[in-house]
């Protein structure tokens, strides 16, 4: 029995520099590691980047993938991320249609979160492995193949008859586990080249362009790879759903975080490069008060040899001797330190940021890398609760000193935020302050059914008392989006030609306004391969 792996992405966005865009390119860490997990047990695997196909051959259909192949027998679709939930459940329906005998599951953060609700309202989907798959995913297609019972699958919800059976969690891949596993068996991904070449940072692709235009209009120009350290996350930042609270209560009963071997990091780096990648990517620094991890993993790629950028995501505020070994490890031109204050205003950040730090901790750690010629990218966000347009100010004058200050500011970046699934945000909104209309597994579903709804445009949710004028009562939504977008075109725009700078506001602007009309000579693209 074969089974067919399949990356869904969101097709249809808009935003007007970019035009229509597809969303969520890039496949979750641990697709990769389940696929390859299932194929060393004897159930031969594809996986298949839905995106991708398209991105080759503007006329693929999803149907190309099942027509004469009745060895396959089951598919999975991760539906990690939120903004995936119409287009997955959209193929999954017609997946259905084509094969009506096809198991279908479901994995990934979303699908986790809402499992019992999808299962109860889209009977396309059969079943949904909650939290950490590998194993629970070998499990489910020995008992297929064996046409055993599912009762005993750990991590599964299911569907007997019209009854959903939630089995209990009781896998939680330890590190021993996530040593071994291979995270980066590429040979498994049809067109691996082009997924490897042309999926990148930013993490969209312009439906109007090539994949060649768009690596050289829209991205760093450097194939850039996640690299697998771990999994976990101690911090509850108010607005991830990828928080611990989040983690422990609703998706897969992890606490804390757990490290794989700096060698088993070091494996998945060298299988990467021999890939085509050129920069490796980490969004995870679980401890940023003591990062002797890190530390010793540069230490170790120093001595292996191994040559390559890094662009580093740092939770917290990074420490003197971090800051030494990863310039002494990654002196190339796309190596880059990302810090997030989030916010201008000091209070703000440490209420609803984990790993919160004051202004001076911020600018001081800022002065020494600069300092140290290191490329750095700072990221804010807006719309935070609590926050007012009088405290957004906080933010804008915070930027206004960076771009006084810091030669070696490569990117500044100001981005909204978009209500996500298992936040602590979402789970309390009056606690937090805010009205959302996104509860409900079928209200996101509902949500990214527009394409004109994009995380630039509809953030799902709005704050009574942001502005000085009461929002319009009729649609109290989108006027919030509406005005915070306004204000960010005004003083946070940071769009610029090279993707590898920012601009300031004003030139943003005046790139928007070519880019967007550059754009209106394009004919619109709302195609999906479903």
């Amino acid at each position: 029995m074969r089974t067919l792996f399949l990356h869904v992405p969101k097709f249809n966005n808009f935003y007007k520099p970019v035009g229509e865009f597809i969303w969520i390119n890039y496949m979750p860490m641990g697709f990769l590691a389940v696929a390859d997990y299932v194929r060393r047990a004897g159930f031969p695997v594809e996986v298949v980047h839905v995106g991708v196909e398209w991105i080759n051959d503007r006329s693929f259909r999803l149907d190309s993938l099942f027509q004469d192949r009745p060895e396959i027998g089951a598919v999975g679709l991760n539906l990690h991320w939120h903004y995936q939930a119409f287009d997955v459940m959209e193929a999954a329906l017609r997946i259905k249609e084509l094969r009506p005998d096809l198991f279908i599951f479901l994995g990934g953060f979303t699908a986790s979160y809402f499992h019992r609700e999808i299962l109860e309202d889209f009977p396309a989907v059969d079943a949904i492995v909650r939290g950490d798959g590998e194993v629970p995913a070998l499990e489910l297609l020995q008992a297929l193949h064996s046409g055993g019972s599912l009762s005993a699958v750990p991590n599964l919800t299911w569907r007997d008859g019209r009854e959903v059976i939630a089995n209990p969690i009781t896998y939680i891949g330890d590190k021993d586990t996530l040593d071994a596993l291979d995270f980066t068996d590429f040979s498994l991904i049809r067109n691996a080249s082009t997924y490897v070449q042309y999926v990148g940072l930013p993490f969209f692709f312009a439906k109007s362009f090539s994949k060649q235009q768009n690596f050289k209009r829209f991205t760093i120009r450097s194939p850039l790879m996640p690299v697998p350290v771990g999994r976990g996350c101690p911090f509850n930042c108010t607005w991830c759903g990828g928080s611990h609270l989040a983690q422990k209560r609703y998706i897969s009963c992890r606490t804390g975080f757990v490290y794989r071997d700096q060698e088993a990091v070091i494996d998945s780096i060298r299988a990467g490069l021999q890939a085509g990648y050129r920069t490796m990517h980490t969004a995870t620094d679980p401890e940023p008060a003591n990062q002797e991890y890190f530390i010793e993993l540069w230490r170790r790629i120093r001595k292996a040899g191994i040559q390559t950028n890094w662009m580093f995501e740092c939770f917290g505020l990074p420490t003197d001797r971090f800051v030494e070994e990863f310039r002494k490890t990654f002196p190339g031109p796309d190596s880059i330190l990302a810090i997030s204050p989030e916010s201008g205003n000091e209070g703000l950040r440490k209420r609803h940021k984990g790993p919160g730090f004051s202004d001076a901790a911020f600018f001081d750690s800022l002065d020494r890398i600069d300092g140290l010629g290191i490329a750095t990218e700072i990221f804010f966000s807006y719309g935070l609760p609590g926050e007012n347009e009088d405290l957004l100010q906080d933010t804008i004058e915070m930027r206004k000193t960076i771009m006084r200050r810091y030669r070696h500011v490569r990117g500044m970046r100001s981005l909204s935020i978009e209500m996500e699934p298992g936040a602590p945000w979402q789970i309390d909104p009056e606690g937090h302050g805010i009205v959302t209309d996104r509860k409900s597994f079928r209200d996101f579903y509902l949500a990214h059914a527009d394409g004109h709804e994009s995380t630039y445009t509809a953030f799902g949710y709005y704050i009574p008392d942001f502005f000085h004028q009461p929002l319009d009562p009729e649609r109290p939504y989108a006027d919030f989006a509406e005005r915070l977008q306004r204000i960010k075109c005004r003083k946070l725009c940071f769009i610029h030609p090279n993707p590898k700078k920012y601009g300031r506001p004003w030139q943003g602007r005046l790139f928007c306004s070519l880019a967007s009309n550059l754009i209106k000579l394009k004919p619109s693209n709302h195609s999906r391969p479903f």
